[in-house]
């Protein structure tokens, strides 16, 4: 009997084991030592290293790639272990100007608002979620489907 509960005991703890979570698209050492600053344009940049994980979206003309580790127990919230940000600045004619690599003691906490966008239409049930898909088109039913484009012959 001690066995088995030993047995259940390192099966439970085993079950909360910390995982490794990988995420983004960081190019290697390897890769990245194939662009040339002043040659390499955004086309290139994004045949070599594939496409970004976003681009600069307020006029700074750059690609920016990103890579986390995170570490996860069980259920609770991942907490992310490093953090690498690559960041490949142009010029104005889409040039490769300038290489920066950015890790995770260089990154800033940004406070998240508790506020919440309302959105417009109306709440539904659990119930009425379930089966408010009930006489939707590809039911075989006859006639004409209200807002489907089809009119009545």
């Amino acid at each position: 009997m001690k066995k088995l509960i030993y047995c259940f005991v390192i099966l439970i703890l085993s079950s909360c084991a910390s995982k490794k979570i990988i995420n983004g698209n960081l190019p290697d050492a390897d890769t990245l030592s194939i662009l040339k600053i002043g040659k390499d344009d955004k086309r290139s940049v994004t045949q070599i290293l594939g496409e970004p994980s976003f681009k600069g979206s307020l006029g700074d003309n750059a690609f920016y790639y990103i890579g986390t580790l995170k570490s996860k127990v069980a259920f609770m919230k991942s907490k992310v272990v490093e953090q690498y940000i690559l960041e490949l600045k142009f010029n104005k004619d889409n040039k490769l100007r300038n290489i920066f690599f950015y890790d995770k003691s260089l990154s800033t906490e940004v406070a998240m608002s508790s506020l919440e966008t309302k959105t417009g239409g109306a709440k539904q049930s659990l119930l009425q979620q379930l089966l408010g898909n009930f006489g939707v088109p590809g039911m075989k039913r006859g006639g004409p489907i209200l807002g489907s484009g089809k009119a009545e012959d």
